[in-house]
């Protein structure tokens, strides 16, 4: 694998709206390593929100808030 990025899931406090700027909890951090972004992507859980942290191959450090990929 060639890139590490630390995945934090993050839980709504209200599951019924899904705001983001609702967001009252946090789950531990888990490091996860992938090829590339979209690869990383393929793994987490559509319906689930993501922080997600890592250095890319210039070393500028990323931090983003995304959700997973739908599988085809």
């Amino acid at each position: 694998m060639r890139y590490k990025y630390k995945v934090t899931e993050l839980v709504p406090s209200d599951m019924k709206t899904m705001e983001l700027c609702r967001i009252e909890r946090v789950l531990k951090p888990t490091d996860m390593e992938a090829m590339s972004f979209k690869k990383l992507r393929k793994k987490l859980d559509p319906k689930k929100r993501y922080f997600i942290e890592y250095t890319n191959k210039k070393g500028n450090f990323i931090s983003a808030t995304i959700s997973g990929n739908q599988k085809d």
